[in-house]
């Protein structure tokens, strides 16, 4: 846990020093190979961590959606999964996508579910 923490704390001063390079924070901002790393280095606690991340994450796409269309006709059913298969979906596209960012992969997702 203590390893957790120092990782967090390290990841927030580094997103401090390269804001510009980020579109968001956290885990969901990173590259899949960061996304596979600390998955890897961390196991159940980051797994635990990056559900809430990514619960957040797709909650707030979902109001931005409505708030652009100023309707929620397009809005998401974001339970229409388990969220062990939201992260094992996400998983499974870092896994393949290491190049690529958590964030597309969570888009992909989101645009999978039913309205």
């Amino acid at each position: 846990m203590k390893n957790l923490l120092s990782y967090i704390f390290l990841s927030f001063i580094f997103c401090n020093v390269s804001f510009a390079e980020r579109v968001t924070l956290g885990f969901t901002g990173d590259s899949c190979e960061s996304f596979n790393d600390g998955k890897n280095k961390f196991g159940k606690e980051f797994d635990d961590m990056f559900e809430s991340e990514m619960i957040g994450f797709l909650t707030g796409y979902n109001m931005y959606v409505a708030e652009m269309d100023g309707n929620t006709k397009r809005m998401k059913i974001l339970d229409h999964n388990s969220m062990d298969y939201a992260y094992s979906n996400i998983t499974e596209y870092c896994r393949k996508n290491n190049e690529d960012y958590v964030f597309f992969g969570l888009i992909d997702y989101y645009n999978s579910l039913p309205n």
